[in-house]
């Protein structure tokens, strides 16, 4: 996910188009406790860190498959 060496926190749009999802399922897999958030100065992102941890989840889940 890391596009920067220094970019530590997504918008939701980026995340979206990270996934190939819409804006509105990142917003519901925030809701829903999926995937984890943080406000910086009232804007709503995203940690590297939890783009990956959510990205290792769906790859095991799809192993299983």
């Amino acid at each position: 996910m890391t596009n920067s060496p220094f970019k530590q926190y997504y918008r939701v749009d980026e995340v979206a188009e990270y996934f190939a999802i819409s804006v509105r399922t990142v917003y519901r897999l925030i809701d829903e406790g999926e995937l984890r958030r943080t406000k910086i100065r009232g804007c709503l992102r995203i940690p590297v860190w939890e783009i990956e941890r959510y990205e290792k989840e769906l790859r095991k889940q799809m192993a299983e498959l």
